[in-house]
């Protein structure tokens, strides 16, 4: 009898037991912990933004998409490229956001503005004060067309 409820009580422990019953719930971190991660991380962040239930952080070669659970400890998921040095790198096609990094050719050639034109006709224009911007937008419009004009309204950049 006694080995009966020590084998059972085994079985209970492996398959309930073991887990401690809770499941994770992830929300966007706070400004707070967005900058104590980017300042313990040394990270030279373009933009970061609030999407859905996360924070993305953008920077010169990757983006950083930020969470946390509900014990306030932070998880991160990094996507890297490599580029030619020249025009525009995107991620995202718009729809939630879409990620822009605006070369050094296109910098020293005086970009001031970035003219963003959606799937819908609509087109959004943004300064450019740094060489990366992350643009949300939580309609069901992609991006079609983006183009970089200078201080004097002249195109200098088409994609």
């Amino acid at each position: 009898m006694k080995l009966k409820l020590i084998s059972y009580l085994l079985f209970l422990f492996i398959f309930t037991g073991c887990s401690n019953g809770r499941t994770l719930i992830y929300s966007a971190p706070t400004n707070e912990q967005i900058v104590r991660y980017v300042s313990d991380n040394k990270l030279e962040d373009l933009d970061s933004i609030w999407i859905k239930d996360s924070a993305l952080i953008l920077l010169k070669d990757s983006l950083i998409t930020l969470y946390s659970d509900q014990n306030e400890k932070l998880y991160d998921h990094k996507i890297s490229w490599g580029s030619n040095g020249e025009g525009l790198v995107t991620v995202g096609n718009g729809v939630p956001y879409i990620a822009v990094i605006i070369q050094d050719d296109l910098m020293t050639k005086g970009a001031k503005f970035i003219n963003v034109k959606y799937s819908d006709g609509t087109i959004e224009s943004r300064g450019i004060d740094k060489a990366g911007l992350l643009i949300s937008n939580y309609g069901l419009r992609t991006v079609s067309h983006l183009s970089i004009v200078n201080a004097v309204g002249e195109e200098i950049y088409s994609k």
